[in-house]
């Protein structure tokens, strides 16, 4: 495992999903106080007793689909946290039984958590293209990545160096990353 990635069982007995329970069982291997944020509110629980619009977003429609076919599945997640845009891959490998599982693995590799700019309005795709710049991804790589056209990646580049009175790109992804740097924590659930 790389360190952008999580490792968490989800027991899934219960008939009712909500009754489901997650439990983490490895976290990711680097820090962040926006992480750290998640991890203390997205404790080991009854998914019942978490964040409701974010099970309802990314996980019971998953983990029914798995445990329907009973086999592993892919996905790309976009959804948003306590706030926070977030983005990941996961792999879901429920239990091998002649049954119904009783529990999947979740692996995920983070891709990206934003939390939201100060000074500009950004949708999801804005939020994917500064995080990825972040990472040092071309244009290209971000194209493929989000599965969009390297135009249109450069159109919103554009955009984005208009909006934060970016120079170039360079300045554009120092003045994304001053945003984030030093901003008092907004505690929002």
């Amino acid at each position: 495992m790389t360190i952008k990635m999580a490792l968490s069982v989800v027991t899934t007995v219960a008939d009712d999903p909500y009754d489901w329970r997650f439990r983490r069982v490895k976290d990711f291997g680097f820090k962040s106080s926006l992480l750290n944020r998640m991890k203390q509110q997205f404790p080991d629980a009854a998914l019942r007793d978490l964040d409701r619009r974010f099970i309802d977003d990314a996980i019971i429609a998953a983990y029914l689909r798995a445990l329907e076919v009973k086999r592993p599945a892919i996905d790309l997640v976009r959804t948003k946290l306590l706030g926070v845009r977030i983005g990941y891959e996961r792999l879901i490998l429920p239990q091998k039984c002649d049954g119904k599982p009783g529990w999947c693995i979740s692996l995920i590799e983070g891709r990206f958590f934003v939390s939201p700019m100060q000074e500009a309005k950004t949708d999801i795709t804005d939020d994917n293209i500064i995080q990825l710049l972040i990472e040092g991804q071309s244009t290209k790589e971000i194209a493929e990545f989000l599965h969009l056209s390297p135009r249109t990646i450069e159109h919103r580049i554009d955009r984005l160096k208009n909006r934060f009175e970016a120079k170039n790109l360079v300045h554009l992804v120092a003045k994304l990353v001053a945003t984030q740097v030093g901003r008092p924590e907004k505690e929002s659930g």
